[in-house]
């Protein structure tokens, strides 16, 4: 009896619910992103990857070209059925003016909100985990190709050929 009587304390305290209220981090290696926007399109089975920062794990960044269009992040690659990263309301358009220190959210499913760059250019992105905050700054245009020619001609008064 007195055996029993202590096992039925021991479990009571077990009882006890737990709330916790704060938001826990994202615990993850890798971080993708895809999208009218991003380098790969919209290729989930091979994404942009993010990088982990060395001296926070809870810190991604990605610097580098962006084009003008739709994006959105995610912790796998190679299924539409994972949760995505998305930003704290429908449609945020995003341009030279940057957003800093914003909320994100994380959801498989619709709605299918998504980041919607303006502007094309060179952008910095960085996503804390821990926080579940984001930044993106424009950094400047995207660098001009070079115009790629076989040959050079110039004609005119001033030549030997003249205008032919």
């Amino acid at each position: 009896m007195l055996v029993m009587g202590f096992a039925l304390t021991a479990c009571e305290s077990e009882k006890d619910l737990v709330i916790i209220e704060e938001t826990l981090p994202i615990k993850t290696d890798v971080m993708y992103f895809l999208g009218d926007a991003a380098p790969c399109g919209w290729n989930n089975g091979a994404p942009t990857e993010f990088t982990k920062s060395e001296e926070d794990p809870f810190i991604f960044v990605y610097e580098g070209p962006l084009n003008k269009g739709e994006m959105k992040a995610m912790l796998a690659k190679g299924s539409w059925d994972v949760p995505f990263i998305r930003p704290g309301s429908e449609g945020l358009e995003v341009g030279q003016e940057g957003i800093q220190n914003q909320v994100f959210q994380m959801w498989a499913g619709n709605p299918d909100w998504k980041w919607k760059f303006t502007v094309a250019g060179m952008y910095r992105m960085e996503f804390n985990l821990k926080a579940w905050t984001y930044s993106i700054t424009y950094l400047g245009e995207l660098p001009k190709d070079p115009i790629k020619v076989e040959s050079l001609y110039v004609i005119g008064d001033g030549t030997p050929g003249g205008w032919s």
